[in-house]
C-alpha cells in the first residue's frame, strides 16, 4: 500500500460546489435495535454523535432488512455510515452483497460513506472498492494518528489527540489497496480513506468509542470522521483536475482539462460512451460528441496503485429555434407569433411587441417589421430563426355617392370593397348587415358603413341620404374628372317627381363650354376634347316638375382634378 500526501496548506477544492453537493440526506444505517455494542459503558454512542454533527432530526435512521438502498443510496443522499459492530456484521455483510454495485456507483457519482465494522461474529468481509477486506478476529488495544495533518484530527471537535487505547480501540483491522491509512495499530490499519470517482470512502475495524480512552479525545475523532465525510473536500490530491466549465454547447471551442499543479497527468476517459475525449490531452471534440452527461476520469497509476478523480461534464443538446411563419395583420389588430424551439426566447428588435421574452409574443405592428427569435436551452445553448410582420393593405371601402330623397320615399344604399357590412344606425334600414340596404329616413340622415375585407381587415365609409319635402332642381357641388371610375362626370337631377330638360356651363369669363339636352349626358370636364382648367363654373339647369311646371336654377360646380 502506498500513500500519498499534500501539505495541509497546498489542499484545494477536488470538486467544485455543484459537483461535491451531490444530495441533502445524511443516513445511518445498521442492525434493527438493539443498537450495536449496547453493552458498552455508554450507550448508544453512534446516534449521539450522528445528533451532535448533524442535529437531532438531522439525519436519516436505517435498518438493513428495511431501508430502500434506493433512496439511502440515491441522488438526495450524501452521506451514509453503514455500522456492522458487534453481532450487526452478518447483516452488513449480507446487505453489502445484495447492494455493492448500487453503493459504488453512488460514491462513484459523489457520494460519501463511512463503512465501519467491529465485529463479534461471522468472519472477514468482502467491503468491494478494488478489493477492501474487513479483517476479523484482529483485535487491537491501541491506535494511532498515522497521519496527523489529516482534517479527522484538527476538528471541529476538539480534544482529540493521537493516540487512544481501551477494552478493544479494534475489532477487525481494514486492507484497502491504494488507500491512505488514517489510524493504525502499529502495524495494520484502523481506518483508511479512498477517493473513488467523484466521491470518497472510510474504511474502519472500531468499536464504538465510549470502548476509548480518552473517551472525550475517541468521541471527539468520530464526530470529525462523519463531519469530514459530509461536508469537507477529499484531503488526498493527486489526480485533480476540472475543466472551466461543467456544461458545453456543440457550437463552443473544444475544451481542456485545467490540473492542479500538484496532480500527476494520467489517462483520461469518460463514461458512458459518446464523448470524443483525447486520452492524453483531455481535449473534447464537442462537434463529434453526442449530447450527454459524462464522468470523466483522470487516472494515475503509482506504486502498482491507481488513483483517479473525476468531473461531471454535460455536453448540452443544441436547441433549433423556430420562429414560426411569417406573420400577416390588419392594420390596427394583433397577432401572436409562433416561436419554439426551446426553453427561454429573446426576440428583437422589442417593437410592438407586449413581451419579447415570451414565446409568442403578442404583436401589433404599425409598419411591417423584421424580427429575430434567440432561443435558449436550459444550459445557455442558443440559436437563431428570423420571421416577418407585415400588414394587410386597408381595404378600400366605399359607401356610394351622397343621395337626396323625397320624404316618404326609399333608396338602395350600396357598398363596395369588402365581403362583409355592418351599417349604422339600423333604425331606418332594412338589414344592416348587407351591402345594399333599403334606406327610408324621414329627417337627413349620415349612414356610417364598417367593411370587413377577405384578411380580416377593417374600414368604413359614410354617405348622406338627405330628405327634402319639395321637388327641385339638384345640383353637385364638385366632380372630379380624373379617370378613375368615381364622380368622374357632372350631371345635375331632379329632387323628387320630374325630369331635367337641359342644362348650359358657363366658365368665369362667361363663356359657354358645354350644353346638354340629354339629362342622362353629363359633362366630362372637356371642351372640343380639350380639358378645362380647374376652377368654378355657372351651370344653368332647366326642368320640369310632375305636373308639368317649367322649374329653372342657377348654381356653380367646382371642377377639381
Amino acid at each position: 500500500m502506498k500513500k500519498f500526501l499534500l501539505s495541509f496548506s497546498l489542499i484545494l477544492c477536488l470538486l467544485s460546489a455543484a459537483d461535491s453537493a451531490y444530495g441533502q440526506s445524511v443516513w445511518y444505517i445498521r442492525r434493527t435495535p438493539p443498537e450495536p455494542w449496547t453493552w458498552a459503558p455508554i450507550l448508544n454512542d453512534n446516534i449521539t454523535e450522528m445528533d451532535a454533527v448533524f442535529g437531532v432530526g438531522g439525519w436519516n435512521s436505517g435498518y438493513f432488512s428495511t431501508v430502500d438502498p434506493a433512496v439511502a443510496f440515491g441522488p438526495t443522499s450524501t452521506y451514509v455510515f453503514l455500522e456492522g459492530g458487534d453481532d450487526h456484521a452478518i447483516d452488513l455483510n449480507n446487505f453489502l452483497i445484495a447492494n455493492m454495485a448500487t453503493i459504488e456507483a453512488w460514491v462513484y457519482a459523489g457520494g460519501r460513506l463511512f463503512l465501519n465494522a467491529a465485529p463479534n461474529e461471522g468472519s472477514s468481509m468482502n467491503w468491494g472498492f478494488g478489493g477492501a477486506t474487513n479483517v476479523y478476529p484482529d483485535y487491537s488495544p491501541n491506535a494511532y494518528a498515522a497521519d496527523p495533518l489529516h482534517p479527522i484530527f484538527l476538528g471541529p471537535y476538539s480534544p482529540v489527540g493521537t493516540s487512544w487505547t481501551g477494552n478493544y480501540f479494534g475489532h477487525s483491522t481494514v486492507d484497502v489497496p491504494c488507500g491512505w491509512v488514517l489510524i493504525d495499530n502499529g502495524s495494520e490499519s484502523l481506518l483508511s480513506e479512498i477517493t473513488w470517482g467523484l466521491g470518497m470512502v472510510m474504511f474502519g475495524g472500531m468499536t464504538v468509542t465510549s470502548w476509548h480512552s480518552p473517551a472525550p479525545n475517541a468521541s471527539n475523532l468520530r464526530k470529525n470522521i462523519h463531519s469530514y465525510l459530509a461536508f469537507d473536500e477529499p484531503f488526498y490530491i493527486t489526480t485533480y483536475f476540472t475543466y472551466p466549465d461543467s456544461v458545453y454547447c456543440k457550437y463552443e471551442d473544444n475544451p481542456f482539462p485545467v490540473l492542479d499543479p500538484t496532480s500527476d497527468v494520467g489517462i483520461f476517459s469518460a463514461t458512458p460512451a459518446g464523448l470524443e475525449l483525447d486520452s492524453i490531452t483531455g481535449e473534447i471534440d464537442l462537434a463529434a460528441s453526442t449530447e450527454g452527461t459524462y464522468i470523466i476520469t483522470n487516472t494515475v497509476t503509482l506504486g502498482g496503485c491507481d488513483y483517479l478523480s473525476a468531473f461531471t461534464l454535460t455536453v448540452a443538446p443544441s436547441p433549433v429555434a423556430d420562429a414560426g411563419p411569417d406573420v400577416y395583420v390588419c392594420r390596427g389588430q394583433s397577432a401572436n407569433f409562433d416561436g419554439g424551439g426551446a426553453d427561454t426566447y429573446m426576440w428583437t428588435p422589442p417593437t410592438y411587441l407586449d413581451d419579447p421574452t415570451l414565446e409568442d409574443p403578442l404583436v401589433t405592428p404599425l409598419t411591417n417589421n423584421y424580427y429575430q427569435l434567440i432561443a435558449s436551452d436550459i444550459y445557455g445553448c442558443s440559436d437563431t430563426d428570423d420571421a416577418w410582420v407585415y400588414l394587410y393593405p386597408d381595404p378600400v371601402i366605399y359607401a356610394g355617392e351622397d343621395v337626396i330623397l323625397m320624404l316618404g320615399s326609399e333608396v338602395e344604399l350600396n357598398a363596395t370593397g369588402g365581403v362583409t357590412y355592418t351599417w349604422t344606425p339600423v333604425e331606418s334600414l332594412t338589414n344592416p348587415d348587407i351591402s345594399n340596404p333599403i334606406a327610408f329616413p324621414e329627417d337627413t340622415t349620415m349612414y356610417v358603413v364598417t367593411g370587413t375585407d377577405a384578411n380580416g381587415c377593417v374600414s368604413t365609409d359614410t354617405v348622406f341620404v338627405y330628405v327634402i319635402e319639395d321637388s327641385d332642381i339638384w345640383s353637385p357641388t364638385a366632380f372630379t374628372p380624373n379617370g378613375d371610375g368615381l364622380n368622374d362626370t357632372y350631371k345635375p337631377g331632379f329632387i323628387g317627381i320630374g325630369t331635367i330638360t337641359d342644362f348650359s356651363i358657363y366658365n368665369r369669363w362667361g363663356k359657354l363650354v358645354y350644353y346638354s339636352d340629354d339629362p342622362e349626358m353629363g359633362w366630362d370636364g372637356t371642351m372640343n376634347s380639350q380639358e378645362q382648367e380647374i376652377g368654378t363654373y355657372v351651370v344653368v339647369i332647366k326642368g320640369a316638375t310632375q305636373f308639368g311646371d317649367l322649374v329653372s336654377k342657377t348654381t356653380t360646380v367646382a371642377l377639381l382634378r
